[in-house]
This record gives C-alpha cells, structure tokens and sequence, in this order.
C-alpha cells in the first residue's frame, strides 16, 4: 500500500488529532470496516452513497453494478471508511 502523506487538501482540519497517514493504521482500519461512503460528482450535482467494500492487499473493491452512476464514474470519486470510536 502506497504511504499517505498530509497535504493541504488531505489535511484534516476538524478534530485533527484523531487523523492517521500511518500506512499499518489505514491498513487496519480497511481490514476491520465493512462500508464507506463513495463521493463523486455528475453534472456538477454531487453524490455520497454509502457501499460495502472488500480490502485485498492493496485493492480496495467497491459494491455495486456495473451501470451504476457511482462505477461508471469513479475515476474522480473520494473513497472515507473510517472505525467507529
């Protein structure tokens, strides 16, 4: 898996300090999680849905068909899992 690093537009600015760009804690939490929420954007209107995903080495595998907006599109799309406190 490639190392995350803390850009301006990768920064989190709300409650910083639960924030990780550690490679072994993205790891672990992709490993525990089971859904995250799909950003992107068609026609200037913006989506989130929420999806079940699979983590396999450095793969993650998103659900749904294959006609969907959200496949269709997912070269500019945003991917957030994250562990519940």
């Amino acid at each position: 898996m490639p190392q995350f690093e803390r850009t301006e537009r990768t920064r989190l600015r709300r409650m910083p300090e639960r924030a990780s760009y550690d490679t072994a804690v993205v790891e672990a939490i992709l490993a525990e999680g089971l859904y995250c929420h799909v950003g992107f954007s068609v026609d200037a209107q913006p989506y989130v849905i929420p999806t079940i995903y699979a983590h396999i080495e450095d793969r993650l595998y998103v659900h749904g068909s294959a006609a969907s907006r959200m496949l269709r599109t997912m070269g500019g799309v945003c991917r957030s899992a994250s562990r519940l406190p």
